[in-house]
């Protein structure tokens, strides 16, 4: 039998024994009964008002940078036991792309944003256990979309989905063999904090931060970002990595002339006891 359908046929057996109103064509969410965590602070603010899609006439480019002035950690070789099937002697925890202070895999974000450009139509995103480790590791999506979990591994791998903000467990996705794909259909459908960990391979962690809005990107290796299509007006841009903290600076953006931006990661600071910003 095909294991992508073996694997389908599992989940509707877990979850429709739960309840009757769910698709019967996805994985299906797990509760926090099912085992949560504590909530924790997040580094992306739930929107006061709605994302208003327009015809962004003028839109600029923002260009910019991602540095780290700090100590980058090392990447960390992990010796295995032998009872760890189909992962080998040793796998590499690769925790920061980088080139000198140039950081890649870096989401950079506009916060407050609430008028623009239309959001895109591609919705199916996916994050993949490979090589014992989850890739890739930071990834930014648009709200709502499909999650796909899949395996390209000779291993067992149980991914847990949990929502930092709430601590809820919002999915489970097991694999026992390699070509294995999970959907998750109710997953990525508002603004959130997600953060992926393999229960058989803890040191396997991988974060997606979900918006209701296109105006993002995630930064390449040599630290360099763009966004576009934004239009004229002064924003709030905010990067953040898991390991390096977070960058916030202020940028204006005028029509017909190019924007920069070197935004630099520090440690995240305590959440404020102000009210949220307005955005995202």
């Amino acid at each position: 039998m095909n294991p992508r359908f073996t694997t389908a046929l599992l989940f509707l057996a877990v979850f429709t024994g739960c309840s009757t109103d769910k698709k019967a064509d996805a994985a299906q969410p797990a509760t926090v009964k099912n085992g949560g965590v504590a909530p924790r602070p997040i580094v992306i603010a739930l929107p006061k008002e709605e994302y208003r899609q327009v015809n962004v006439a003028n839109g600029v480019k923002l260009t910019g940078t991602v540095d780290f002035d700090g100590v980058i950690p090392d990447d960390s070789v992990i010796q295995l036991p032998a009872d760890q099937i189909g992962c080998g002697p040793s796998i590499t925890d690769h925790r920061v792309d980088h080139t000198g202070t140039r950081i890649g895999g870096a989401v950079v974000w506009i916060t407050d944003i609430r008028t623009g450009k239309s959001l895109p139509m591609e919705r199916r995103f996916e994050i993949t256990n490979e090589d014992c480790a989850l890739n890739p590791r930071v990834q930014a999506v648009i709200a709502p979309g499909t999650l796909n979990v899949a395996s390209e591994d000779v291993a067992m791998h149980r991914d847990r989905i949990i929502n930092v903000g709430t601590g809820e467990l919002e999915g489970v996705a097991p694999f026992n063999d390699n070509g294995e794909i999970v959907p998750f259909d109710r997953v990525l459908d508002t603004t959130e904090q997600l953060e992926i960990t393999c229960e058989l391979h803890p040191w396997a962690k991988a974060w997606i931060l979900v918006f209701d809005h296109p105006y993002f990107a995630t930064s390449e290796k040599n630290g360099s970002f763009s966004i576009d299509g934004i239009p004229p007006g002064t924003y709030h841009v905010k990067a953040w990595h898991p390991f390096l903290g977070v960058a916030e600076q202020t940028v204006t953006v005028t029509a017909g002339q190019p924007a920069t931006l070197a935004l630099k990661l520090g440690p995240v600071q305590a959440p404020a006891t102000t009210a949220p910003s307005p955005g995202t």
